[in-house]
């Protein structure tokens, strides 16, 4: 619903709109379900006030300014393993079975999870918002563009107050705007030349913007970084089969939840206290010059640079003694297992010299090809078959907790040429080239796909990287072209085959980056795993590895090993790697047909990848996989040739 009121150079706009939408899903697991029921309501008014030279003289010309207020609901029911999932391996409870599905059959269970509480929210969001626009032309050929915006976002609410989100309200977003467009006419010399003999033809235009995102509904109302599981409410938790043996009948081991504070060690999800709306700077130059032959040439620079952008973050990650002596905390949950010390109020200051294998013959940890003999351990050590997690926490409580904060950052920098045909005897093109650096410390904060992984770890340094995304070179052209034969003639033949249009698009694009992982190690004993190999060969850094015929020649293990304890700082980059980029042409043929009282018949023969150009997938990149560096699947963006006709009738 809209209204206008408009009285001489003034003009009121108001606006309600109110959308509703339902979302199902079917369950992914029977007596689990997903269900959204969104509703928000927007009003918002605009006045504008249009400045002639009778009141400014020739300076100011426009101004606008306005309000936009959102009232937003979103009622969600998001199921979350209320019914359990279970996971069989074939190394379960000191037992190694020869397959996973021969644990399941004994009823062994590697790991159980489960959770209970309240999968229904309503949530409530309010945001209220104004800005002001401000047109400025200086000289008949300069106008700048002064404005601003600011925003006040409230923080989420649920209407039963089932749980609190712990964000405040967010009411520091001043967003400054500014542009400007210039149109030099230059009248001597090389500058003459370069901006054209007519005014007009050289047109410069640039920019600068501060804008706030938003966070509620990407994140806390997805199940990656859900609150609707955190106590005194509700419960998330995996059981493990050490110390105890799990069972099909009981996999709990005997765990009933009950509302309140949790004594049993347990992981939730927190909200940085000072989370605030991400924020983004923006800032372009563009130069455009009408060129001969019907054309224009345009030369664009686009930077971005992300700053306070989302990111997971792992809290209450255990204290490693290689910075200091860790106090062990006397609570419950660092009680010891069967066989093992009891430490709580002790202190454990020292790595065991023998760091791969201290601890060996323990309770639960046999020998194995890799520790053949057992080795001691003293109360006060750890090592990595005995790291001793746990107790080397700050609280009892929680086990790692997941943090949703501000610490994400992201630089981007792209140069564009384009060159545009407008059409001239019968022939349209337009052609760009777009040269691109993409770098962040986490492309995407709840999923980025395959080859990235969005927990990096606590060290900076070694999440940045290219983004996900990355694509530093591509190349688009289309255009048509009205076929010249017969166009002119009215006869049968003409009609026929006269009168066809080709048309056609070229991608070229360089492949996105991806990392080469291996098994998970702690290899500081801070808590995070590293999933990192060194590399030994520094030549193919940054090479591309998604021909199967050459993959394996770039990727071949020889040139990476296994990262030690203690070379953390050795690990290859993140996203280092290329996979294979796109290589397609599209085809249309098409014409229209006239048809008696301005009726028409259209046919279209299109092709779709017309030489078929193969885009193939990543290639494994696990180091400890058989297959790693081979090529074995497809791109997910990949398809094959696809040929079409299609026949419209217009009346």
């Amino acid at each position: 619903m809209r209204g206008d009121w408009t009285r001489s150079a003034h003009t009121v706009t108001a606006r309600y709109q109110y959308t509703r939408q339902i979302f199902e899903s079917d369950d992914v697991v029977v007596g689990e379900q997903a269900r959204q029921h969104n509703g928000q309501s927007n009003v918002g008014v605009t006045w504008t006030q249009v400045l002639g030279p009778a009141t400014t003289g020739e300076l100011r010309y426009g101004l606008e300014s306005g309000v936009d207020l959102r009232f937003q609901r979103l009622d969600d029911l998001a199921d979350n393993n209320s019914r359990g999932l279970w996971n069989f391996n074939a190394s379960c409870g000191g037992v190694t079975y020869p397959t996973s599905y021969a644990a399941f059959l004994d009823g062994c269970v590697n790991t159980f999870q489960t959770a209970w509480g309240p999968f229904f929210l309503e949530n409530r969001m309010n945001e209220y918002n104004a800005y002001a626009e401000d047109n400025w032309r200086l000289r008949p050929n300069l106008t700048l563009n002064l404005g601003g915006r600011y925003e006040f976002v409230q923080a989420p609410t649920d209407a039963a107050n089932r749980l609190d989100y712990g964000i405040r309200s967010d009411n520091n977003n001043i967003q400054p705007r500014f542009g400007f467009a210039w149109s030099p006419a230059w009248s001597r010399g090389w500058l003459r030349h370069l901006s054209g003999h007519e005014a007009g033809t050289l047109s410069i235009r640039g920019g600068f913007g501060l804008y706030d995102g938003r966070i509620f509904q990407s994140v806390f109302s997805q199940g990656g970084a859900s609150l609707r599981t955190n106590p005194p409410n509700a419960l998330a938790q995996t059981f493990s089969t050490l110390p105890d043996i799990l069972n099909l009948s009981d996999p709990t081991g005997g765990f009933v939840f009950v509302p309140g504070p949790q004594t049993a060690r347990h992981t939730i999800t927190v909200a940085d206290p000072d989370l605030e709306m991400p924020r983004t700077r923006q800032w372009n130059l563009t130069a455009e010059r009408r060129m001969p032959w019907s054309s224009s040439l345009r030369v664009s620079y686009t930077g971005t640079r992300g700053i306070g952008l989302l990111r997971y973050t792992q809290a209450n990650r255990p204290l490693s003694p290689a910075n200091g002596p860790v106090p062990v905390v006397d609570h419950p949950n660092n009680a010891p297992a069967a066989g093992f010390p009891d430490l709580r109020g002790r202190t454990i200051d020292r790595i065991a010299a023998d760091v791969n294998c201290a601890g060996t013959g323990l309770p639960g940890i046999p020998i194995n090809a890799a520790c053949p003999l057992a080795v001691p351990i003293a109360d006060n050590e750890i090592s990595l078959r005995v790291p001793r997690t746990n107790e080397r926490r700050p609280d009892p409580r929680y086990t790692t907790n997941l943090v949703i904060s501000n610490a994400a950052q992201s630089w981007y920098d792209g140069v564009q040429i384009e060159w545009v045909h407008r059409v001239a005897a019968g022939l349209w093109f337009q052609t760009n080239y777009t040269y691109s650096l993409s770098e962040d410390t986490t492309s995407e904060a709840t999923f980025v796909g395959a080859g990235d992984s969005n927990l990096l770890g606590p060290d900076q340094r070694f999440s940045k990287g290219y983004s996900r995304f990355h694509t530093p070179h591509r190349y688009t052209l289309n255009g048509s072209y009205r076929l010249p034969f017969l166009l002119n003639r009215t006869d049968l033949a003409g009609s026929l085959a006269g009168g066809w249009t080709l048309s056609g698009i070229l991608r070229l694009a360089h492949g996105t980056p991806f990392t080469v992982t291996d098994v998970a190690r702690d290899l500081n004993f801070d808590g995070f795993a590293e999933n990192r190999p060194i590399l030994l060969d520094n030549a193919i850094l940054g090479l591309v590895a998604g021909n199967p015929a050459t993959s394996t020649q770039i990727l071949s293990r020889d040139k990476f090993r296994t990262a030690q304890f203690g070379e953390g700082d050795l690990v290859v980059g993140r996203n280092t790697f290329f996979g294979d980029g796109q290589a397609t042409v599209d085809f249309g043929l098409y014409k229209t047909f006239r048809m008696p009282r301005r009726h028409g018949f259209t046919v279209r023969v299109e092709a779709y990848n017309a030489f078929n150009s193969v885009q193939y997938g990543f290639p494994t990149a696990d180091i400890s996989n058989v297959n790693f560096g081979r090529v074995l699947t497809g791109a997910t963006q990949y398809a094959p040739r696809t040929l079409q006709i299609g026949l419209q009738y217009k009346f």
